[in-house]
């Protein structure tokens, strides 16, 4: 996916690029310096820089078992019929409220297409039908995921925070 594809990536993905990783879906990139240009001041730590935590081996472990099966589910599950993106049901606000900070980083445009969406399956579970076969994600390599990067990012804010905390 280039940048001139961004249609599905939206702003973000124009202003920082695409991460693509073979057999995986592709990322949204975000500054890694998320510092004085990303988040308020009132949020921005002293050293000026987050650094990125290290993903746990027991979550990589299962990232890696957990993500071929869902990519062969993912074509019949409900959530592609109804048209909506991994990351829509994915990172879910009344489940972790984490994802209310992360999604109120991401851009306007997609924060809107992810309401419409949420919205339009709503609508299509209630008259129990389906989306048109142009508006579904029938791969999930196809999809990019737009939520995730802010979520991550959220993420190490948090660790960060708690490990000042202990200092």
């Amino acid at each position: 996916m280039s940048l001139t594809y961004t249609s599905q990536v939206g702003k973000t993905a124009a202003r920082f690029g695409v991460q693509h990783t073979p057999g995986r879906m592709a990322v949204a990139k975000i500054q890694h310096d998320l510092t004085p240009n990303m988040l308020p001041k009132s949020q921005v730590p002293r050293t000026g820089r987050i650094d990125p935590v290290p993903v746990k081996p027991l979550k990589a472990a299962l990232d890696k078992v957990m993500f071929p099966i869902m990519r062969l589910n993912y074509r019949t599950s409900h959530q592609a019929e109804y048209g909506l993106r991994f990351d829509d049901w994915w990172f879910n606000q009344s489940n972790d409220p984490d994802v209310g900070i992360a999604l109120s980083r991401i851009d306007d445009i997609e924060l809107q297409l992810r309401n419409f969406r949420g919205f339009r399956a709503a609508q299509l579970a209630i008259e129990r039908s389906v989306a048109p076969k142009e508006e579904r994600f029938s791969e999930i390599l196809e999809d990019s995921r737009y939520c995730k990067p802010w979520y991550d990012q959220v993420m190490r804010e948090k660790a960060e925070a708690a490990s000042w905390d202990n200092y």
